[in-house]
């Protein structure tokens, strides 16, 4: 959209509700007009009037996209002109410190710059344009000025702690024990309102993979034979929980490595009560393929859950005879096997997530590769993909193991993880702020890290989302907008060789607890025994009734608030990066917050919203509803 300057400003002074982080992005687009008939065109000097007048003493969220205006001068209007821009930011807080400087060529008289920061709490900043043209500069315009929020009043203090309980949860048993695990996937797959756990198995083979069933107070019963899951074939890397069939509970997909040159058939199992059948059907079971990663999406829109199966080791290092398998649900557990296009030639050697990582409606894919670029695969909104050069949205670190997002500002967009190596071979983080149409700017690295995959949860119950990976001896906590320090340590004394990380409150107390996947010793368990701040979690239902509603948007605001400051935004997804699955459940803290409106959009664009829903509960939004109804139930946790 397009505003004249009166329009905009009085727009932008109508807007208080105020983010964190700046998007500053400009477009001015110059009016040329016919000139004068002299025999040739004339050329707007730089030195003419040019009004470019930036928007004085505003508060906004965000510089505006496009604003237009026109240039003339007392004998008339011009034919052509190419211009230039020089723009400048500067942070005013004491006197006028430079920030940025671009010179912008704009070709086609239409330009753009770009500043995303970071911006700090309560500080003031400037910016101003100087018009070039024919060589020469014409004056600059008049400093406008932007201000930042102050920081809000934290909440009450939330002191963090972190217990290992995987023994007495009946996880597993000493550390010494090599289990294998390798994948974590949680949800509720036995519909009693406790999320339950499946680990993946690949070592020594073979070995089984265990279906810990959550009995309450922190318990777990290992129930993988008797519940029809416990898959022997050839070892596990990947698996994930979806609802394949739209019925309301969590069918499951399993990813098996295989060896030899005949591979071994994925499998998928049908949740009935909490008891699954293998019901694989026969294009999955002929296949030429080792799966590592696996996720469960919709990637043409139509309400069902299709299967994207990422298979090789290396990457791009694989035989080009071993390819990634994308399936389209058909309905009643029967697919069709893609076999063209980039998500199917694409190399990827490791874990992959679902994610709208460009903010245009549509699921992408995005995948580690152990001796290559990831591999972004942004979708066209039909389920065609096409394969994203990751420098051109400026990440320019690899993802040995994957990737994992989550919006850490809560400005609507999804922030990045990239998990690699450094220079010395060992794990190491690097952190992505999303600036705007899935084009990311570097924050910074967490050095010394251990495990394949790191995730995103609120910790700490203050709304932001705070970072952790797996295996590490500590936590990260976000200060708001994005800005993490190192939190609380997490006792993980004798851990070896961690690899995905999944999240789940499973005591059912309101804060995120959360397992990895270890694959020589035994699994981990760890509890969080956080000291206050108010939460909600919320289940999703779909328009086509598919539980946890994966490709989902939600927005949760403080009902109490006039303006209706946005306090978290997140996405239901299948998979967080690298074999890890969140419980299907939204969880957010609301810090001093007891009351909230919640904005739920599905994949298919369907929108419900809910409000004034009180805090420390779960509600379930249907989506499934007619018209504009909105349906909530509301389930009070308890243990």
């Amino acid at each position: 959209m397009v505003y004249t300057l009166p329009v905009l400003a009085n727009r932008l002074l109508r807007k208080r509700q105020l983010k964190y982080i700046l998007l500053t992005l400009l477009n001015i687009g110059v009016v040329i007009l016919p000139a004068e008939t002299t025999g040739q065109p004339y050329l707007l000097k730089a030195n003419a009037p040019v009004p470019l007048t930036p928007i004085h003493g505003t508060q906004f969220e965000e510089l505006p996209t496009s604003v237009t205006m026109t240039a003339s001068t007392a004998r008339g209007t011009y034919v052509t002109a190419t211009f230039n821009y020089r723009f400048e930011v500067y942070d005013a807080t004491n006197g006028l410190d430079l920030l940025a400087s671009s010179l912008v060529s704009s070709g086609n008289a239409t330009t753009a710059f770009s500043y995303s920061g970071p911006f700090d709490f309560s500080r003031i900043y400037q910016w101003r344009v100087q018009a070039e043209l024919d060589g020469a500069n014409g004056p600059w315009t008049d400093l406008s000025t932007f201000e930042t929020p102050a920081k809000p009043t934290p909440p009450t203090a939330n002191p963090l702690s972190f217990t290992d309980i995987s023994v007495a949860a009946g996880l597993s048993g000493p550390p010494s024990i090599p289990l294998g695990g390798h994948g974590a996937a949680f949800a509720d797959a036995t519909d009693d309102g406790r999320p339950d756990l499946y680990i993946t198995n690949h070592f020594n083979d073979p070995v089984a993979d265990l279906f810990f069933v959550n009995q309450g107070s922190s318990s777990f019963l290992e129930s993988g034979i008797s519940r029809g899951i416990a898959d022997f074939d050839a070892g596990s890397h990947g698996a994930a929980f979806g609802d394949l069939d739209n019925d309301g509970d969590f069918d499951l997909v399993n990813g098996t490595t295989g060896t030899g040159s005949n591979g071994v058939a994925n499998n998928i199992y049908r949740n009935d009560s909490g008891i699954f059948t293998d019901v694989t059907p026969a294009v999955m079971r002929d296949r030429d393929g080792s799966t590592r990663g696996i996720v469960t999406f919709d990637m043409d829109r139509d309400g069902d859950l299709d299967i994207f199966a990422v298979n090789g080791w290396l990457g791009s290092g694989d035989p080009a005879s071993e390819r990634n398998e994308l399936f389209r649900n058909d309905g009643n557990f029967q697919f069709t096997e893609i076999t063209s296009g980039a998500a199917h030639t694409a190399p990827a050697g490791q874990g992959v997530t679902d994610t709208d990582y460009d903010g245009d409606g549509d699921i992408d894919l995005i995948a580690g590769n152990r001796d290559g670029d990831m591999v972004i695969l942004r979708n066209d909104g039909t389920g065609n993909f096409s394969l994203v050069d990751p420098d051109t949205i400026g990440i320019i670190h690899r993802a040995y193991s994957g990737i994992t997002t989550g919006d850490i500002d809560n400005d609507g967009d999804l922030d990045m993880v990239v998990v690699g190596l450094d220079a010395a071979g060992d794990t190491i983080g690097h952190l992505y702020r999303n600036i705007g149409a899935g084009t990311f700017s570097f924050l910074r690295s967490f050095n010394g890290i251990d495990g394949y995959m790191g995730g995103f949860a609120d910790l700490d119950h203050d709304g932001d989302l705070d970072l952790a990976f797996a295996g590490d001896d500590r936590v990260y906590i976000n200060e708001g907008a994005g800005s993490f320090e190192s939190g609380p340590s997490v006792p993980v004394n004798g851990i070896n060789d961690p690899r995905a990380i999944a999240f789940a409150d499973i005591d059912n107390d309101g804060d995120m607890d959360f397992a990895v996947g270890v694959k020589r010793s035994r699994n981990w368990l760890v509890q969080n025994n956080v000291n206050g701040g108010s939460w909600l979690k919320i289940k999703l239902l779909s328009p086509q009734g598919q539980i946890g509603a994966f490709g989902a948007r939600v927005t949760i605001s403080d009902a109490s608030n006039a303006t209706g400051q946005t306090i978290a935004s997140r996405e239901s997804r299948s998979n967080n990066g690298y074999l890890g699955q969140d419980d299907p459940v939204i969880h957010v803290g609301l810090g001093n917050v007891t009351t909230v409106n919640v904005s739920v959009t599905f994949s298919d664009g369907t929108t419900r919203i809910v409000t004034n829903v009180s805090s420390n509960q779960t509600v379930t939004v249907d989506g499934s509803t007619g018209g504009n109804a909105v349906v909530y139930v509301t389930q009070h946790d308890s243990e």
